[in-house]
């Protein structure tokens, strides 16, 4: 399949796949074992330069994701990271789209200061919005000079690997809408639990939980404007990036099984020949989506995050079927722990829960019908 890449990003490509298959890959299984966050994997994408992926030129980065020079580049990066470790794939991506945020926001005077600790000794940012059910909205009093925050995120994937935190979605006694807002490391008041990460799948992309209470935030330190984040559409804006994760896992599962499949001597048979024709389309069909989905996104951003949708809404159908044929054609000894196939099962069983599968469908049938839809939404 011709997916129309430059030559610039099949070079690029190719330097990610050789990182992701000779280094990534061999160290997954044990990052997955630890729950430990896959320092060396990011230490080489920080030699890289890839941690600037999402950051303009102009302020010495490589111009890359929806609002850069080449938007593509950044989803192929973290596509084929994911075929070497999707838990590094997503650190990658939850990192960068808080940088593109951060520079679509943000003064000069903010950027250099929030991006140094990255470009110097490659710390990461978090995104930390979501919250657990039940617990009290994350506020935010006004004082003198700033706000006083007090609230718990979960799911800040990188926080453990942080200088600064973005942390959003706080309700203010001084805005009509919510606030963002860039909090180091170590204010009083902040704790970070990365004990809290246990999951059956992404085991090493840590996720700690965030207790806040009083911390105190200055005023230049608040990111853009209250209500900027959902005003803008920034959930969809990052929903991207997780399709492009669930297709670089795909292809993982999809090589492995065809390479487990001819070293048995099963490449004859004519019900595998038919299970690897369905999974070869629907993973290529998933792929041409998304890479068109963001070739709009510059001249039409608002059919480009519906196209998005459509392409994560294929993703996850194709993933459901890739992760049930590849163990059916393969038979049930594919999925002990000595395979990577076991592993990369768990983390997209696991990934895939990220916002319903069916509100990525709702969301297109409603623009086709004419009706109101909110490209935000994920549950």
């Amino acid at each position: 399949m011709d997916f129309g890449f430059t030559q610039e990003q099949q070079a690029l490509i190719e330097r990610v796949t050789t990182l992701a298959t000779e280094r990534m890959a061999p160290r997954a299984a044990q990052y997955d074992a630890d729950f430990a966050m896959p320092v060396e994997d990011l230490q080489d994408i920080h030699r890289e330069g890839w941690l600037v992926a999402n950051l303009d030129k102009k302020r010495g980065g490589l111009g890359f994701g929806l609002y850069g020079d080449d938007p593509l580049s950044f989803f192929l990066i973290d596509e084929h990271l994911a075929y070497g470790n999707p838990s590094t794939a997503h650190c990658f991506q939850v990192h960068n789209n808080g940088l593109m945020m951060i520079d679509a926001m943000a003064s000069d005077a903010q950027v250099a200061k929030w991006i140094e600790p990255t470009i110097k000794r490659g710390a990461l940012i978090p995104g930390a919005g979501a919250e657990p059910y039940g617990v009290p909205p994350t506020s935010a009093k006004k004082v003198s000079g700033g706000y006083l925050i007090s609230g718990t995120k979960h799911y800040a994937t990188n926080a453990s690997m942080a200088e600064w935190l973005w942390i959003g979605r706080i309700a203010s006694d001084s805005h009509p809408k919510p606030i963002m807002v860039m909090l180091p490391k170590d204010t009083p008041g902040l704790t970070i639990d990365s004990d809290a990460w246990r999951p059956t799948g992404m085991r090493a992309c840590v996720s700690p939980w965030l207790y806040l209470k009083d911390c105190f935030v200055p005023e230049e330190n608040l990111l853009g404007q209250p209500g900027q984040f959902l005003d803008e559409n920034w959930m969809g804006k990052i929903n991207f990036a997780f399709t492009a994760n669930y297709l670089g896992s795909a292809r993982a599962m999809y090589d492995w099984a065809i390479g487990y499949i001819r070293e048995r001597g099963g490449a004859k048979d004519s019900h595998r020949q038919l299970r690897f024709g369905e999974l070869k389309s629907l993973l290529d069909a998933a792929r041409l989506v998304l890479y068109t989905a963001v070739r709009m996104f510059k001249n039409d951003p608002t059919q480009a995050m519906i196209a998005a949708h459509e392409a994560k809404w294929m993703a996850k159908e194709m993933l459901g079927k890739m992760m049930w044929s590849t163990a059916e054609i393969c038979g049930s000894t594919a999925l002990f722990v000595k395979h990577p196939l076991e592993r990369l099962y768990r983390d997209m069983h696991l990934h895939m829960m990220h916002g319903r599968h069916d509100i990525a469908a709702q969301i297109v049938g409603a623009a086709e019908l004419g009706e109101q839809y909110d490209t935000n939404r994920n549950h």
